[in-house]
């Protein structure tokens, strides 16, 4: 067996290799270093750096693609906005699962939930001339403030780790009242400290959007997700919590990497709200060809990017929301392994040592679900992600992650039972070593 730990020198000739710079590594670096780390070594690693889903996708997705398939839908170009059924699907599902109601014309098919986010801060910032600010409710989904740079739009952002309830609305109304914020970004459950916006700060989030004509831009990406509560039956509180029962000026993404296991056919649902549908912007009218909203997202924005997600892939997605609708699909249950795995990972960490970042939810313990967020007492956290690489254990820095906070995200999908022995094997190994 390859011994553990790996030499600072190994990891030192890599990084000299790579040109990678130790203090700032990104999440696909620290990928390409334990991938070459493996290569030179033989140790295989615990991976945990990549935030991906590792559970098979429901059956039914791929029965409705093939089914597709044979009718020769692959042989058309779907509707640039979505497939009839799926916006059937999408409107019953938001209903049964958010108590949201909404047309089915208000429901947005697109190449998954980036494209939506895409396309949903370009218009946010073109709304209103001179409010062309996006404000992220941090941390962050990295990709969501590169999709912002990338746009040339200003960012900011409010750290949820200090700001919650009563101060969090305080904190954003004093930032919307500069008027140059022209939409407002947030995931919940969040990626990556796993916090959960209550119903109270949902509500409040809506109001002041509302009342600043600022878009709430609200990221689901791991709906249901959140395991202390159970949102598994259709039509029956508790339902999923989201801006959209409150407010007029929202878009809601509706991912299926995570929730439904269906990451490779990037289809996801945006849902823009009734209220703001038919409402005209002259602002939009330069870069859209049109003046309101709900045309200028599909027209102004998928048209002009990829005219439409994968014609079978709707038809897979759509066979999925209804048939979690109708009570046969319950895709929390299928899901609720990420929270057994954090649950058992949590464990390992804190008796080697191991201090949460994010610990408490507004005054609730973090729930256990994709991600734990973990410190080290006495390192840095661009030393520690370096440390646990020559344990061969792989993370990355909640600074890559879009949090102000020191310390490491730690994604639990890809970590199996097997595995448990080693990685307990390894952090103790590593604690040993620090005493």
């Amino acid at each position: 067996m390859p011994d553990i730990p790996i030499p600072r020198q190994t990891l030192e000739a890599l990084l000299a290799q790579t040109g990678f710079d130790s203090g700032r590594l990104a999440i696909r670096e620290v990928n390409r270093l334990a991938s070459l780390l493996e290569a030179k070594t033989g140790i295989k690693f615990v991976r945990m750096e990549f935030g991906v889903p590792n559970i098979p996708p429901p059956p039914q997705a791929a029965a409705a693609e093939r089914e597709a398939l044979e009718a020769g839908t692959h042989g058309t170009y779907p509707p640039f906005d979505g497939i009839p059924r799926l916006k059937r699907a999408g409107a019953r599902f938001l209903k049964a699962f958010l108590d949201l109601e909404v047309g089915e014309e208000c429901v947005v098919a697109t190449c998954g939930s980036m494209q939506g986010g895409f396309v949903a801060q370009a218009l946010a910032a073109r709304m209103h001339p001179g409010r062309e600010t996006i404000l992220f409710l941090d941390p962050t989904f990295p990709v969501s403030q590169l999709q912002a740079r990338f746009l040339g739009l200003p960012h900011d952002g409010l750290e949820l780790g200090d700001l919650r309830g009563d101060a969090l609305l305080a904190a954003l109304e004093a930032r919307l009242e500069r008027g140059d914020v022209g939409g407002v970004f947030w995931s919940s459950p969040n990626n990556p400290s796993w916090t959960c916006l209550n119903e109270a700060e949902l509500e409040g989030i809506a109001r002041l959007c509302d009342a600043h004509d600022a878009l709430a831009i609200e990221d689901q990406a791991y709906l249901g997700m959140d395991f202390r509560e159970d949102y598994s039956q259709p039509g029956e509180p508790p339902f999923v919590p989201t801006v959209g029962r409150y407010g007029q000026n929202w878009v809601l993404l509706l991912s299926s990497s995570k929730a439904f296991s269906y990451p490779g056919q990037r289809c996801a649902l945006a849902v823009i709200s009734p209220g703001l549908h038919e409402r005209e912007f002259p602002a939009l009218e330069a870069s859209c060809g049109t003046a309101q909203f709900g045309h200028a997202f599909a027209h102004g924005g998928l048209y002009v990017t990829t005219s439409g997600a994968s014609h079978t892939a709707q038809h897979g997605l759509a066979a999925m929301l209804e048939a979690a609708s109708d009570g046969e699909l319950d895709f929390v249950a299928r899901t609720r392994e990420y929270g057994e795995r954090a649950r058992h990972l949590r464990k390992m960490f804190l008796s080697a040592g191991f201090e949460l970042v994010y610990a408490d939810d507004n005054g609730a313990a973090i729930g256990d679900g994709f991600y734990l967020t973990l410190d080290y007492p006495g390192l840095e956290s661009g030393e520690l992600l370096l440390e646990l690489l020559r344990y061969g254990i792989s993370t990355i820095t909640l600074k890559s992650a879009g949090s102000s906070r020191d310390g490491l995200r730690v994604c639990v999908s890809f970590v199996n039972k097997k595995e448990y022995p080693v990685l307990e094997e390894r952090l103790a190994q590593f604690s040993e070593a620090r005493a």
